[in-house]
């Protein structure tokens, strides 16, 4: 996991004490979670000023973090998987007013 995006979204997942499988898991969590948002929810244009577009996009950070499928390690607890989503919607709702993130293009230019 190499770009900073992905790692930020990592960062952000990731809590003390955890099994290296379950920090492989997390890295593929962070990596898919944020490529489905980019392909999907973040590319409504002003996504951040609509109410209902917010709700959606937090509702896929946490449908994406719940699945037994995509999610977090059963090591998560439900309260854990409420407080990741929030830094997650948090996050992008700071870094992502469009696709691609203007705040990741400066950061490598």
């Amino acid at each position: 996991m190499d770009d900073e995006e992905s790692l930020a979204i990592f960062d952000l997942l990731r809590k003390p004490n955890l099994a290296s499988g379950d920090i492989k898991r997390i890295k593929a969590v962070a990596v898919d979670l944020l490529k489905t948002l980019k392909a999907e929810k973040l590319r409504i244009n002003h996504w951040r000023d609509k109410e209902s577009t917010r709700d959606a996009v937090r509702l896929t950070i946490q449908d994406y973090l719940w699945s037994e499928q995509t999610g977090l390690p059963a090591t998560y607890s439900e309260e854990e998987v409420r407080d990741k989503t929030q830094a997650i919607f948090v996050h992008v709702f700071r870094a992502y007013p469009t696709v691609p993130s203007p705040f990741y293009q400066n950061l490598a230019s």
